[in-house]
């Protein structure tokens, strides 16, 4: 019995210590230290800022773990919010979001590449604005 104790306690062990491993070494995109996030709300131009880390942690959760590969053609109507994201040591965007699409792309061209949102997505937008 406390042979069973102690193997299922090891087993524990080097479980969390290799998943400590892997999420300490593993690469973590530099998208993930946004400290600000300016956006440009497109049917007023008017400029506002994203600053509540829970939000921001959120919408950079989706920008990085959504993008896909597929986005033919251009996209002719006006976007709903164009993001920047703003870290200690740069930035990135334009990201231009729209609402009606449910999807996001880089102003720049990124070949094709675009961010599938969920409607959450927006809802976070707005509640950092605090609109």
């Amino acid at each position: 019995m406390q042979k069973r104790v102690f193997i299922t306690s090891l087993i524990i062990v080097i479980c969390v210590v290799g998943w400590g491993t892997y999420k300490f070494f593993s690469a973590k995109s530099e998208m993930y230290y946004t400290q600000r996030i300016m956006v440009v709300i497109g049917s007023t131009g008017e400029v506002k800022e994203i600053t509540d880390r829970n939000i921001i942690k959120r919408i950079v959760d989706v920008v990085v773990l959504n993008e896909r590969d597929g986005l033919e053609g251009t996209i002719l109507e006006p976007y709903t919010y164009s993001l920047e994201f703003f870290t200690e040591n740069g930035g990135y965007g334009p990201l231009l979001c729209y609402r009606e699409l449910g999807i996001c792309r880089f102003e720049q061209d990124t070949l094709g590449r675009y961010i599938e949102v969920p409607d959450e997505f927006f809802e976070w937008i707005e509640e950092g604005l605090g609109e």
